[in-house]
């Protein structure tokens, strides 16, 4: 039944049942709710109170008329008075406001139905019932009457939580409050990265208006937010979008008190553009311009250069506030902050260490979110994380029994067995007792081992050791298939071991020597060894142009294909990956470049300006060198421009040419027949191993 009531209207019916206890009433009544409403809807109390209507005088009133009784019930119970009054309200906002509740709805609804003890201490009082139902259906300050924005929008003041809070946005707050008072140009417009904030500080505002934190002139102000989605939809001929819209800025200029609230707002400017028809935005400029209306938009940076940019005369109603992310101290302060509401949410203990810990983590991991979003985020999944580990039998079997015990009391009721249901109601008390007190008494602290479980789970990586067994296991596997390797293949895999048990990400392996000695090969075998890992391979050889390059980052803005997916898309979510650039000695200057940039600074930017880090991605560069003398290359420049990758990888391998004596043992241990004949046709010096293999098998020289 609740389900159409916001944050206040809930407020109220807990008001009302608190006031029901105090006064030691036996139901919720009418009164108790009109005694809430007086309480807590400071609108309506002071329009209440020009008829000498106030919560003193009324409940003074019911004290001397109806009074308290000696023994209070712990039940609570509406009367079947209220509940019509509830539901005639439930009916009205129907109509006029979406389905959502207001106090002003249940206020009209008790006044509609003319009877009950609300209404009877009213007459008592000599206060003139009609005259203030009439003049709250005249007042549209009080009752939200059926406008166009009501039916397409939200009421924010309505359906925020006035739990939460936002820390270190103040300056923000004060710029939009400012410009809203402003006599032109009074229309903020939050600029920022997705994720830093810029709903939350407008939630905030709203919270302020209510508590009245705010200036005198926006005291009744109701944020209005506003989706060009939902104004668009049912729109389905020419001419009906702009009729509506137009019909809503008009209620806004009338409506004074209305703020408009538009997120994403880039999309007004392309909003209703279909062919041969004007955009929200053109329609939306000339009422902007008067001052008559306040509307606060919120984007991204980079959508605002790309939509407004176009757009300078809808630019200058709006008064630019950034938003920028905050640093890692005012991060840490946002998490302090909320910090006790995750920690009764979730029944755990967070530690000042452990926040430290998230922020880190996040910081070095998660780099496609902005903070506070993604450290919140990530301190809700360790917090869901822990609790759902939290395997309290006892706990457990308290709740299936109060669950039993609930619907053992709604039968009672039901029948009209209150004693029944009463005493039932002092059970599923004690109950609660004895659950608060093991929440209370057991708090499962976090520790850094859940942090790192959250995160392998995020990024698909690997920190422990228990799950590094795979690898372990890759000298035996690839001695199988190839011959001589194996000290390559543990320093490999011994610098992996290290990166990812001291929680480091972005690994750096340089594998040079000569063709056919299986560089590529160990690659896709430690590729194997992580079966959440993408692995991206990119031959070289098909980058020997400059022009190659848009491959990897993207066409320049202009040309053919610049909105197509790149190689480098994948990455974008920085979930972990394997890069494999194969053949590096062929590829083109231009492509070298840019891998040496992502070596050294662990970024690279696309061809639309986002960032693309690679600090969750371990790089292996293969480099062919024949004789000491790098393939595909003309001059000594070249070779004096590549001695450099050493000092921007983690770790660079020099394979070793096949040996004459190597070759020799390598034949001898696949038990080949004819060993000179082989090493005289497999030129071995230039190729390797590349035709030793295929002369065995062509040959069938192996031994029976």
């Amino acid at each position: 039944m609740f389900n159409n009531f916001g944050v206040q209207v809930s407020n109220i019916f807990k008001r009302a049942e608190l006031e029901r206890k105090e006064l030691r009433h036996p139901y919720v009544g009418t009164e108790h709710l009109l005694l809430a409403i007086l309480e807590l809807d400071k609108e309506i109390s002071a329009f209440l109170k020009e008829y000498n209507l106030t919560y003193e005088n009324f409940k003074k009133e019911l004290n001397i008329v109806v009074g308290n009784a000696t023994k209070s019930n712990d039940i609570t119970l509406y009367t079947p008075l209220l509940k019509k009054v509830i539901n005639n309200a439930l009916e009205n906002a129907k109509e006029n406001n979406k389905g959502l509740v207001t106090s002003k709805h249940l206020l009209l609804s008790i006044l509609e139905e003319g009877e009950g003890i609300a209404i009877r201490l009213l007459v008592g009082m000599g206060i003139d019932i009609d005259e203030i139902y009439e003049s709250l259906n005249k007042n549209n300050k009080l009752i939200n009457k059926k406008l166009e924005i009501y039916e397409i929008g939200n009421i924010l003041n309505n359906i925020i939580s006035f739990d939460e809070c936002v820390v270190g946005r103040d300056k923000e707050i004060n710029l939009i409050i400012e410009t809203l008072l402003r006599k032109k140009k009074n229309n903020p417009i939050l600029i920022g990265d997705a994720g830093v904030g810029k709903t939350a500080i407008v939630e905030e505002l709203v919270r302020r208006i209510e508590h009245k934190e705010v200036p005198d002139s926006l005291y009744n102000a109701k944020i209005v937010s506003l989706e060009m989605g939902a104004l668009v939809s049912g729109t389905k001929y020419r001419g009906e979008f702009e009729e509506k819209l137009t019909k809503i800025i008009k209620e806004l200029e009338n409506e004074e008190n209305i703020i408009l609230f538009i997120d994403e707002i880039h999309s007004m400017v392309s909003a209703g553009g279909a062919e041969g028809a004007i955009t929200a935005g053109d329609i939306f400029k000339p009422a902007l311009a008067r001052g008559k209306i306040k509307c606060i938009g919120a984007t991204t940076t980079q959508e605002y250069q790309k939509f407004f940019s176009g757009d300078k005369a809808l630019m200058r109603r709006f008064e630019v506030i950034n938003v920028l992310e905050p640093n890692k101290e005012e991060t840490k302060n946002i998490l302090l902050k909320v910090k006790k509401e995750y920690e009764n949410h979730h029944h755990v203990k967070i530690t000042n260490e452990i926040i430290d810990k998230i922020i880190y983590y996040t910081d070095k991991f998660i780099l496609n979110k902005k903070n506070p979003d993604k450290a919140i985020d990530f301190l809700d999944s360790v917090c869901s994380k822990v609790k759902a580990n939290n395997g309290n039998l006892e706990k457990k079997l308290l709740y299936q029994r109060l669950e039993k015990l609930k619907d053992d009391k709604e039968s009672a009721i039901k029948i009209g067995d209150y004693d029944k249901a009463l005493k039932i109601y002092s059970e599923e008390l004690e109950i609660n007792k004895e659950i608060t007190q093991i929440n209370k008494n057991f708090r499962e602290v976090i520790k850094e081992k859940d942090i790192i479980d959250v995160l392998e789970n995020k990024t698909n990586m690997i920190f422990t050791k228990e799950k590094l067994k795979d690898i372990d296991n890759l000298s035996k596997e690839i001695s199988q298939e190839l011959f001589g390797v194996n000290d390559y293949v543990n320093k490999i895999v011994n610098e992996i071991k290290n990166k990812l048990l001291n929680k480091e990400g972005f690994l750096k392996i340089l594998l040079e020597g000569g063709p056919f000695l299986g560089k590529s090969t160990i690659v896709k075998k430690v590729a194997n060894c992580f079966k959440n890992a993408e692995f991206i391979r990119i031959d070289l050889k098909e980058y020997r142009s400059s022009v190659d390059l848009h491959k990897l980052v993207g066409t320049t803005q202009g040309y053919v294909g610049y909105n197509d997916e790149h190689l480098f898309s994948k990455l974008k979510n920085n979930n972990f990956s394997i890069i494999l650039f194969d053949n590096y000695d062929i590829a083109h200057s231009t492509v070298k470049d840019l891998i040496k940039a992502i070596l050294k600074e662990g970024y690279i930017t696309d061809n639309k300006g986002d960032k693309i880090y690679f600090n969750n991605t371990f790089i292996f560069i293969t480099n062919d060198v024949v004789n000491n003398r790098k393939v595909g290359f003309n001059n000594l420049t070249n070779f004096a421009e590549d001695n450099d990758l050493d000092d921007l990888v983690d770790l660079s391998l020099k394979f070793e040419n096949l040996t004459l004596t190597k070759l020799k043992e390598y034949l001898k241990l696949k038990n080949v027949r004819n060993i000179d004949s082989i090493i005289k046709n497999s030129e071995y010096e230039k190729y390797n191993y590349k035709n030793i293999n295929k002369l065995i098998k062509n040959n069938n020289l192996i031994r029976n």
